[in-house]
């Protein structure tokens, strides 16, 4: 629908229609959700061990972008920006996959004793540092913990998300102002319960192996990655004819986002590397050990080049922010990058001597691609692609970047 501002100026109007998705969309949508089905199905009799960890790998993945879209949203609450009102549907249909990703982790229960060592019994009671471990991670004492992360994530993205649509229906500011407490007791809450699903969900296939800023890094990949899957998808709406409310100046500052989540991301990994290098304790340099083996050295050395130093060097300049077409594909360098970051965290600890990708990861990852791709075009359809009556729609209808 066309809606007019609401801050007084009946001559501009708003194109906010919501999306229509062409039948080749839904179909190709449809069938790699159904090559996903396939793959999960066939994996389960051929190669179970296989399938488990390469959906491991990609509900981590995809649920990251959720999980880094609801934080953003919670810090542009928190700070009152209004800039990004033209892009927020577009994130708000991120964290809406929260609720799918749950659904797909409550699914990995079943694999977890092909996944995770500490599942078997003899193997925690073979050394006396593991045998420490043993209460914290039992099984229900796990899938509560990783359970109770998802009730207060569901919960957080089901309010801000479902507040902000309601809006476009009531108007007014007493939704608007539920936001920011709500924001404010989200992120109090996030950021303890996600650092132990970090360790709970990748960092705990190396039950040995000790890592106090490992949260942290997992988060900053995520909320990396979920900035250039927005501007990659504000983009293609666009070329669609939507969203013509966003601008260079949008563009620019989503951006300086993605560089500045960059930088700090190469920070907390450098971090993490000379913090475990210099103190070299057996405990803690396990993991870089088993990654810098023949198989995976390589990688080890792709990974920062880049997630970091291209996309560094590429966003620099003022006009790489300002060029969709060239923002777009250094986005799609940083989403390439935190697949390998991803696969990087996981796949070692199956298969230490070599890369180990394989036929279930390219079904694993169409799949999930697929359900990805379904909630957002879904949510979007149900939707205006804007927030017609948000209080802060002129602010993002004449915002500016100096």
């Amino acid at each position: 629908m066309n809606a007019e501002r609401v801050t007084g100026d009946k001559s501009m109007k708003i194109d906010a229609r919501k999306f229509e998705a062409t039948s080749g969309t839904n179909t190709l949508v449809m069938a790699l959700m159904a090559v996903g089905v396939i793959t999960f199905a066939a994996g389960l009799v051929m190669s179970p061990d296989h399938m488990w960890h390469s959906y491991l790998v990609y509900h981590s993945l995809f649920m990251g972008l959720g999980i880094g879209a609801l934080f953003t949203l919670v810090a542009h609450y928190l700070a009152g920006a209004g800039w990004n009102v033209a892009v927020r549907r577009v994130t708000e249909s991120f964290a809406h996959y929260i609720l799918f990703a749950a659904l797909f982790n409550v699914v990995l229960f079943a694999g977890l004793s092909r996944i995770y060592p500490w599942m078997n019994l003899s193997f925690m009671e073979s050394e006396h540092v593991l045998r420490g471990k043993m209460g914290y991670f039992s099984t229900v004492f796990f899938s509560a913990r990783v359970l109770v992360f998802f009730a207060v994530t569901c919960f957080f993205s089901w309010q801000l998300v479902g507040n902000s649509t309601k809006q476009d229906e009531e108007g007014g500011l007493e939704l608007s102002l539920r936001q920011k407490p709500l924001s404010a007791l989200c992120l109090v809450l996030f950021a303890p319960l996600f650092t132990m699903f970090a360790i709970d969900s990748i960092k705990s296939l190396d039950p040995r192996w000790f890592s106090t800023m490992f949260g942290v890094y997992v988060f900053i990949g995520f909320v990396q990655a979920a900035t250039a899957a927005i501007i990659v998808v504000v983009y293609w709406l666009q070329k669609r004819g939507y969203l013509s409310v966003v601008t260079a100046d949008h563009y620019h500052d989503l951006g300086k986002y993605l560089l500045g989540w960059t930088i700090f991301w190469a920070y907390i990994g450098v971090s993490q590397y000379l913090l475990i290098w210099y103190a070299n304790l057996p405990e803690e340099i396990t993991f870089y050990l088993l990654r810098q083996r023949p198989g995976w050295v390589w990688f080890t050395i792709l990974l920062p080049t880049v997630r970091f130093l291209l996309p560094f060097l590429l966003l620099l300049p003022r006009m790489a922010k300002r060029r969709p077409a060239y923002l777009v594909k250094i986005a799609y360098l940083v989403l390439f990058a935190a697949w390998l970051d991803v696969y990087w965290m996981i796949m070692p600890n199956f298969s230490p001597d070599s890369f180990g990708f394989s036929i279930w990861d390219i079904g694993m990852g169409l799949g999930f691609f697929g359900f990805f791709a379904f909630v957002v075009i879904r949510f979007l359809s149900k939707n205006n692609t804007v927030p017609v009556k948000d209080p802060y729609l002129h602010e993002t209808l004449h915002h500016h970047v100096m």
